[in-house]
């Protein structure tokens, strides 16, 4: 029984070891701007945030997305995202 506490809990650190990881190479990676005739290669997304100045906006904010490529190597776009959060229509 403690080797099965052990097995399992050596696994949830090497998740959290390997999300930390990622995390810091996202950081480190050059954000590029999203254009219209990019070809994304997008594996697996890591990572979205909304770049708002309030906490309820109408209109148009920035957004950044972290993913990996098919390759393994972490990315970082920034585009335009539609936020409704803070319209009263």
């Amino acid at each position: 029984m403690k080797t099965m506490k052990l097995i399992l809990a050596m696994t949830v650190f090497a998740s959290a070891a390997t999300a930390m990881a990622e995390t810091n190479n996202a950081e480190t990676s050059e954000v590029k701007s999203y254009r219209y005739s990019m070809n994304l290669d997008i594996a697996e997304l890591i990572k979205v945030e909304y770049l708002r100045s309030a906490p309820a906006h109408c209109g148009v904010i920035p957004a950044r997305m972290t993913y990996k490529d098919s390759s393994g190597a972490i990315g970082v776009i920034e585009y335009l995202y539609p936020d409704t959060t803070g319209c009263t229509d």
